[in-house]
């Protein structure tokens, strides 16, 4: 599914102003309405480029390999913006024209006056004691409102009574609340907002002034707040799920920090609203007012005569109005100087411990909590920050900290990425170092592989892999063991040594024990590399893709005892187009060995004995290689891999990337979540249609419209954990156990294979995945004419000695299963058991 209407809550209140806006001055300049007109009102214009266009040429493959997903810039077109005293008299010239109103513009109209009426109710209810608000600016921009709509009732059709009436209701709702809460299915599930459009072939954009008013601020920091609070709760929401199993860390941490990212971009509507009323302090400090009011604190009692005046005993009030986080971060700046590490003596402002029971603890206790763990994690920040050059990753609350010391100011994307930090610190608990243990035990295996993958191939080599891929090999093992030796432990030792203060045996790799999110970034950004290393191995030495040809066919012809269990997770993870061309299974011996010849990239001819001497097997093309078919993980390899930067992403490019994905939902039973790949040959051709115009840059955005950036969460983490096991299946390995399995079926079949095509057959023991076409040959009949099964059937007593032993499930049952803790429970279909009988 397409989430094609998400948008801020603040973003739809001002998709409506600006609609409303736009037709106004739209239908009043085709009634010949001009800045030359007699009225008084004129457009304030704005010479920003508006629009949206294509990259091309040097342009457009600049941006591919950035893999950034933002726009280039368009052609200037022109942009006005309709100042508020500008539409009762813009309202009038329409009117004086009789011109006839759709009823979307009274909907829309209905539908803003609500939205800023129940806000303000509350507000004027709450927020007297508050020296800044006005009764009349907040009562101006809802009397311009009235007074248009009034201008232009006569003209509109009679109201219809439908259920629409509700939905308003609901949007009204969602804008005025002061408190955080969870919106109603019905109101999810709503259909798009209808807007009023531009009349005629207006190209020109149209947006309504932005108030500059304390009270406009503190609606628009209302509405902000509570998308940020109900995206905090669906992160929440994912890591408890992880907690129990049912969520890979990778994409737990990746859709985490992808929510965050997502929030820093909604964040920048409104910040220069709050500079302009004192910044993002005094904002929080009066929206925390404003919540404490509205649960019955007297202004007297929120803030107190202590060393930061701040009542504690409202903790829990203001649980998400970010007051204490932000002051936390703002006392970071006023430990850094120039050149220095702040050094943090362990225990200055306590310890927090997983085990205890945060429900039953006051507000100043909760509140030490959080600074504990963020001093102390302050630290390990810097350290990476002005410590290490080139570090490989920055999540967004790691680069919110970069930003505070160079800018000495607080951003407001790094507050909310400072609550995230502690809402799983809270949620996990106990449980808050598995992440870090899991990132280790992923990479030390690959380390472990990488290691023997050398010691595989000391003697043997290949002519088509050079030895700088060898050094790309030694490049991710470099980097696992960088990360393995702690550099920041080394660089703050180093530090406290200089100090002259005593440096106490702190444990190691504290910057991934108390981030989650880092160690899931790390471990996606280590899987990729693996991957991409074993992928490339394997395609070289053609070991996978020919395995599973012979096990295909041996199985087909009923010769095995057993399933090949790893063979049979990797080609359900890669797929068919992965191992055949065209994506069709061959079914007979003919098939087996025209298959194998369109793979290798090669004919019958190439393989025949009367072929000249010297003349290569294979052809220039060389042959098909597997694909990677997780598109969706695959998308963030240019943050967490290529280090590029990119941090621009949109709620509408992360629902494209959902979209990409090969699996969807499946109903259960018992209610729980499962995810399964889609079978529908009709949906997975629209996927392979989505994939390649997201490849060439073509996908269209799509518009904004009334669902909630936070209902993109869920559909995110379940498509990257649906590919986690494709991207941490260990090929490296499987390509080792298929290569000794080639030997074994050379070793069986060899005797007769030279008798058949004489000793030329095999010349030297990097050609050993041709022997599979030679016994395919064999079993066609091409040669002589006559089909000889005798290869197949030593081939596999080859086989069937690997599978009897059980190394065709060490894989998945020792590799994965036990040392990686991602069991596999693979489902074998009626028809597949079958041909085991």
């Amino acid at each position: 599914m397409v989430l094609s209407a998400l948008s801020s809550t603040y973003q739809l209140y001002k998709q409506d102003t600006d609609s409303v806006a736009a037709w106004l001055a739209s239908t009043a300049k085709s009634l010949g309405f001009s800045s030359d007109s007699s009225s008084a009102t004129t457009f304030a214009t704005d010479s920003e480029p508006v629009g949206s266009g294509r990259l091309k040429g040097k342009a457009r493959a600049q941006a591919k390999k950035k893999g950034t997903p933002k726009q280039p810039p368009s052609p200037t077109v022109p942009k006005y913006i309709i100042n508020i005293k500008d539409f009762v008299p813009l309202a009038e010239y329409v009117a004086e024209k009789a011109t006839p109103v759709p009823e979307v513009v009274r909907a829309t109209i209905d539908r803003v006056i609500a939205v800023r009426t129940g806000f303000g109710t509350k507000l004027e209810k709450h927020g007297k004691s508050l020296s800044e608000l006005s009764d009349a600016k907040h009562q101006h921009f809802i009397g311009v409102l009235k007074k248009v709509r009034e201008v232009l009732t006569p003209f509109m059709p009679a109201p219809i009574a439908d259920h629409s009436a509700s939905t308003d209701e609901k949007l009204s709702n969602r804008f005025a609340g002061l408190a955080v809460y969870e919106p109603s299915q019905e109101f999810l599930d709503a259909p798009v907002l209808e807007r009023p459009v531009k009349t005629g072939d207006d190209n020109a954009v149209y947006e309504a002034e932005t108030e500059a008013t304390f009270e406009h601020a503190i609606f628009a920091l209302t509405n902000i707040v509570n998308d940020m609070n109900r995206v905090r709760a669906h992160i929440r929401w994912v890591w408890s799920n992880y907690k129990t199993g049912a969520f890979d860390l990778a994409a737990a941490a990746i859709t985490t920090n992808t929510a965050i990212d997502l929030v820093r971009n909604m964040m920048e509507d409104i910040l220069p609203l709050l500079n302009r009323h004192g910044g993002l302090g005094v904002m929080l400090r009066a929206f925390h007012t404003l919540q404490c009011l509205m649960k019955g604190w007297t202004t007297e009692s929120i803030f107190v005569e202590s060393q930061d005046n701040l009542n504690y005993d409202t903790y829990d009030v203001g649980y998400g109005t970010y007051l204490t986080t932000y002051r936390l971060l703002e006392a970071f700046v006023n430990v850094l100087q120039p050149g220095n590490l702040p050094l943090y003596k362990e225990g200055m402002f306590g310890f927090y411990d997983p085990a205890s029971d945060r429900s039953k603890k006051t507000g100043w206790q909760k509140f030490n909590d959080d600074r504990a763990l963020l001093m102390s994690f302050f630290t390990e920040q810097m350290t990476t920050i002005r410590g290490v050059q080139g570090w490989p990753i920055q999540d967004e609350f790691l680069r919110g900290v970069e930003e505070l010391s160079n800018t000495k100011e607080v951003p407001f994307y790094a507050v909310f990425a400072a609550q995230v930090f502690l809402d799983i610190t809270y949620e996990l608990g106990g449980e808050i170092q598995r992440p870090f243990t899991t990132m280790v035990s992923h990479t030390t295996l690959m380390d472990n592989d990488v290691n023997l993958h050398f010691e595989f191939h000391s003697n043997l080599k290949i002519n088509t892999w050079p030895a700088t891929n060898d050094l790309l090999i030694r490049g991710l093992q470099q980097g696992i063991q960088t990360i393995a030796k702690d550099p920041l432990r080394e660089i703050q030792a180093k530090m406290y040594r200089e100090h002259g203060v005593e440096f106490l045996n702190v444990e190691s790799h504290r910057l991934f024990r108390m981030s989650p999110v880092l160690s899931g970034l790390f471990l996606y950004r280590f899987r990729y590399q693996y991957r991409s290393t074993g992928l490339a191995v394997a395609n070289v030495w053609g070991s996978i893709q020919y395995c599973q040809h012979l096990y295909n066919a041996l199985r087909n012809e009923k010769l095995l005892n057993a399933s090949w269990t790893d063979m049979d997770v990797l080609f359900a993870n890669l797929g068919e187009d992965s191992f055949y061309v065209g994506g069709e299974v061959p079914k007979t011996p003919q098939e087996y060995f025209n298959k194998f010849c369109l793979q290798m990239g090669t004919s019958a001819a190439a393989m025949s004995r009367k072929r000249r001497k010297n003349t290569p097997l294979q052809s220039r093309a060389g042959p098909r290689g597997m694909r990677e078919t997780s598109p969706v993980l695959s998308r963030f390899k240019a943050r967490y891999v290529d280090n590029t930067g990119q941090i621009d992403l949109t709620p509408e490019y992360v629902s494209q990337i959902i979209d990409l994905s090969l699996f969807e939902l499946e109903d259960t039973e018992d209610g729980t979540f499962q995810i399964g790949q889609i079978e529908d040959p009709e949906k997975l051709k629209e996927k392979k249609r989505l994939q390649h115009l997201s490849n060439e840059g073509r996908r269209k955005v799509a518009k904004s419209g009334n669902m909630p950036l936070e209902q993109l969460i869920k559909p995110l983490v379940y498509a990257l954990h649906a590919e986690s096991l494709e991207y941490a299946f260990p090929y490296l390995n499987m390509h080792r156990w298929c290569w000794r399995l080639l030997r074994a079926v050379k070793d069986s079949c060899d005797s007769l294979l030279r008798q058949l095509y004489t000793p030329a057959y095999l010349e030297k023991e990097s050609q050993l995945a041709w022997i599979v076409g030679w016994i395919f040959m064999a079993a066609s009949g091409l040669e002589a004419g006559v089909s000889d099964r005798r290869p197949m059937q030593l081939a596999a007593k080859a086989m069937n000695d690997f599978l009897d032993t059980g190394t065709g499930s060490v894989i998945c049952k020792q590799i994965l299963g036990k040392q990686l803790g991602m069991p596999i429970e693979f489902e074998v279909e009626q028809e597949d058991a079958d041909t085991n009988d």
